[in-house]
Parts: structure tokens; sequence; C-alpha cells
């Protein structure tokens, strides 16, 4: 199965502890996506969202926000 490219950003951001310092510090949605674009990823809500419901919220947590508790305006479960 291809890789899409919010699977590609949230590997990435794995692997750059710049961007996940970026990515805690986000305050809403629109901070999150102009993170993703400054770094060349580009995708719709909709494509982030589809990702984000493949996953657990612990594997949210890990990916997403390791530390801290899920982020209720990245995803509202």
């Amino acid at each position: 199965m291809a890789q899409t490219t919010v699977d590609k950003f949230i590997q990435a951001v794995n692997e750059d502890l710049n961007m996940i310092a970026k990515l805690k510090a986000a305050v809403d949605i629109e901070s999150y996506y102009q993170i993703a674009k400054e770094h060349g990823y580009h995708f719709t809500a909709e494509e982030l969202h589809s990702e984000l419901s493949k996953k657990s919220l612990e594997e949210l947590a890990m990916k997403i926000n390791p530390g801290l508790s899920p982020r209720k305006h990245l995803d509202g479960r």
C-alpha cells in the first residue's frame, strides 16, 4: 500500500526534533497545516482526518504529541 502524504508527514515528524517542537506549540489546526506546508507536505483536512481516524488514540499521542495528552483540536475523538 502506498504511503499517504499524511503518513509521510507523520514519519518525518518522528525524525525531526525541530518539527516536533513546532507541532507541540501549535495552538490550532491552521498552525498544524502551516507547519506541514513549510516542510513541503500538502494535504487536505479530509486526508488528515481520514488517516488519523485509522490510528488509535495511543498511537496518535505517540506520533503527534509524545508526552502530552491527545490534542482535541487535531482529532476530536
